[in-house]
């Protein structure tokens, strides 16, 4: 078994042949950046990481290969912005949900956003994007990733349908949040339940039942879910924004558009992620 210095220095080695292969492509050179700029600390992160497993051997496998390839992201990116939500070009009808839903926070210049867990968020996306698949060609996925995400754009065009399907990621992982918040649910019901209570509460949102515009009586479930980001999604400007949401998610599992509209897998990994991040919100007291 090999001692920590060794696989430091084995782990070192499988970073600087990414540095190497990553700055030969334009697309990839701010990744290969990140691994200089960090080498040295990923090293000893992984080893401890890697000899607490148990792991007998230092290769480039494809955990190592996806870990490196999702910490790189997370650090060219900037985190969630107020741009990320605006989809199927309604962004007057975004920038009013997000500012009802989320608030304002006064500039001397101008007013500002505030989108709470913005790294966390995104985070879960490149986790949920770029795993499992160290042996597919996921130059357009990264290139279409860094285009919407980061300040450091790549020279290959954004691929338009997988910018839908990263927008489509932003907004299910705040709508679980919302679920998770309002439910106090962490590793609760599972996924299929996640699935099946955002379909429903769409839904509602799209019938006009979250809130109860017509008398002074709470609305759906006695109002819990007015001052969320589903009661904001309601109304007759907002409806066609909340219809589209819906069929991006793939709810039903549709196999058309395969590149555009979520899949199982997608759906699946967020819903965990999210109550993996409310888990340790709770444990530290913030929950």
């Amino acid at each position: 078994m090999l001692v920590c210095g060794q696989l430091k220095t084995c782990i070192k080695e499988v970073i600087d042949n990414h540095i190497h292969v990553w700055s030969s492509s334009a697309d990839f050179a701010p990744l290969a950046r990140v691994l200089e700029r960090d080498r040295e600390g990923l090293a000893a992160r992984l080893a401890i990481s890697m000899k607490e497993e148990g792991r007998k051997r230092c290769v480039a496998d494809d955990k190592l290969r996806l870990f490196l390839i999702q910490y790189a992201l997370e650090q060219v990116s900037t985190g969630i912005e107020p741009s990320h939500f605006i989809i199927f070009k309604e962004s007057e009808t975004v920038q009013v949900i997000l500012e009802d839903s989320f608030g304002v926070e006064q500039g001397y210049e101008e007013d500002k956003i505030v989108i709470p867990y913005k790294e966390e968020a995104l985070k879960i996306i490149v986790r949920c994007l770029f795993r499992k698949r160290a042996h597919a060609d996921i130059t357009n996925d990264v290139a279409s990733f860094m285009h919407l995400f980061s300040r450091e754009k790549p020279v290959r065009k954004a691929d338009q349908d997988r910018i839908m399907r990263y927008k489509s990621m932003v907004w299910l992982v705040y709508l679980a949040m919302e679920v998770v918040r309002v439910e106090k649910m962490v590793w609760g019901k599972g996924v299929e339940y996640f699935r099946k209570r955002i379909r429903e509460l769409l839904d509602h949102a799209i019938d006009g039942n979250i809130i109860n515009e017509n008398s002074r009586k709470p609305g759906f479930e006695g109002g819990k879910w007015e001052d969320t980001l589903f009661g904001w999604l309601q109304g007759e400007d907002r409806r066609p924004l909340a219809i589209k949401l819906r069929r991006q998610f793939n709810l039903e599992n549709r196999m058309e558009h395969a590149n555009r509209c979520l899949l199982a897998e997608h759906r699946k990994c967020i819903f965990e992620q999210v109550m993996a991040l409310w888990g340790g919100l709770q444990q530290r007291g913030l929950f």
